[in-house]
């Protein structure tokens, strides 16, 4: 345990030692702060107009939350296979997978460092992206049911991408073609739920494998067990997969 801790926090420090990472954490601020405050003077506006005509109110966290939520989670699907493709393909790079391939660690402990690296990273990240719904607490009172089990779907996905873009990194030592290989794995899955609204027998399948259609389920306030084991077997999945691969280049070095 102790060693797979070693490479995680050399992963955070690795990270945030490099300006590079607090750039892309203003640009996604700015950029959500921006979407943000659209939906947010959406809200107004509509609020304004029932008013006028003596009609209701308007839940803040479905009317703002959830469609942000929906944003950050289209982030990550551009954003994360960017992310993991050095993870591993960089020591290959490198030149140092031999010494790493025939050093005392084991594979386990290096697919399980690395991935608790990047996922401490996004959840460094996501506790920043509290800033927004924490502004809708200060001047109103928003339901938090749907704020929170949004940002745990978050995390979630977030932490299987990231292990299948951990994947993706370690079948090819060229960053393009793992991010290339990382974003199409996750975007077939994406667009899967797009295809189960059909009418076709194969419907039903389809909504079961969808990443999206769980995770809206998650920002509609709705917690459900199988969508989190879920996610963690979808997780659980490409780190195997990581292990495979890495312990089979093992054997030929």
């Amino acid at each position: 345990m102790r060693t797979i801790l070693a490479i995680t926090r050399k992963e955070l420090e690795q990270y945030f030692a490099s300006p590079i990472a607090y750039i892309v954490v203003a640009l996604l601020l700015f950029v959500l702060g921006i979407f943000y405050y659209l939906y947010l003077m959406e809200y107004m506006r509509s609020i304004n107009e029932m008013a006028q005509y003596g009609g209701g109110n308007l839940d803040v966290s479905q009317t703002i939350m959830r469609p942000f939520f929906a944003n950050v989670s289209f982030l990550f699907l551009i954003k994360i296979p960017k992310r993991t493709i050095r993870l591993v393909g960089e020591w290959k790079k490198l030149g140092t997978d031999e010494r790493l391939m025939n050093s005392p660690l084991t594979v386990t402990q290096l697919v399980i460092g690395k991935f608790l690296g990047v996922v401490a990273v996004m959840l460094a990240i996501l506790v920043i992206f509290v800033i927004y719904p924490a502004i809708l607490f200060i001047f109103g009172h928003p339901d938090a049911g749907p704020i929170l089990t949004g940002f745990l779907g978050l995390f979630l996905l977030g932490a299987a991408f990231l292990a299948f873009g951990l994947f993706a990194s370690s079948l090819t030592e060229s960053q393009i073609i793992a991010a290339t290989l990382g974003f199409v794995f996750l975007i077939l899955f994406w667009i899967i739920n797009w295809l189960s609204r059909s009418e076709a027998w194969y419907a039903k399948l389809l909504q079961y494998v969808s990443i999206y259609q769980r995770f809206d389920d998650f920002t509609k306030g709705i917690l459900n067990l199988n969508d989190v084991i879920y996610y963690i077997s979808f997780a659980a999945f490409g780190l195997f997969a990581t292990g495979v691969v890495l312990q089979s280049q093992r054997w030929k070095s």
